[in-house]
């Protein structure tokens, strides 16, 4: 199973990454000790939806339900061996880690690239297709909300290397560029 480094609630934690049904469905069953600053991240497909369960699981867990926007919308403390249902909506992660992790609802989930990515050259195009400016850091062409969505879902994908991680910022980087093209068109002026 992969292992990531994620950040949330201002502490770091090595996690092993749950993609598969059969990785979902084991979790953290049969663990007797986990060590700080470790867990199990469960990502999902689609966002919805999602129940948890401690059937065989022997150690007390905080639940972490976590959102698209990876903002965490509710923490649950993970009895062992209950067989009770904790279901959430709007599920795009479940986060576990030791129980009293200090997670709270609001928290934020981070991904820490293993790799550094070499920055690249973007160029700004007109209606044709043509070069208008470049762009070396630092510059804005979207609005600062898709800007720090676009980040961390690219921090995301760098992180996990899987194909979940880049069809989601694939699919939200169409939905920037379909707002895009349904806003009037103001282009800058291309240096003389």
């Amino acid at each position: 199973m992969k292992e990531i480094n994620i950040s949330i609630a201002n502490k770091q934690y090595k996690v092993q990454l749950a993609e598969t049904d059969e990785e979902k469905e084991k979790g953290l069953q049969g663990i007797e000790n986990l060590p700080e600053g470790t867990g199990m991240l469960f990502t999902f497909d689609e966002v919805g939806e999602v129940s948890f369960w401690m059937k065989e699981t022997d150690i007390k867990l905080d639940i972490v339900f976590i959102n698209e926007e990876l903002e965490v919308i509710a923490v649950h403390q993970g009895i062992p061996h209950s067989e009770e249902l904790i279901t959430e909506q709007d599920v795009a992660y479940v986060l576990e880690v030791n129980v009293n992790s200090d997670i709270k609802k609001g928290d934020e989930l981070e991904f820490s690239p293993e790799k550094k990515v070499n920055s690249a050259k973007m160029h700004v195009l007109d209606e044709n297709g043509n070069s208008q400016m470049q762009l070396n850091g630092g510059e804005r062409i979207v609005s600062r909300y898709e800007t720090k969505t676009l980040i961390k879902k690219a921090k995301r994908a760098s992180a996990m290397q899987t194909d979940n991680g880049y069809k989601s910022l694939g699919k939200y980087i169409f939905k920037v560029l379909d707002g895009q093209a349904s806003r009037d068109p103001e282009f800058v002026k291309g240096k003389e």
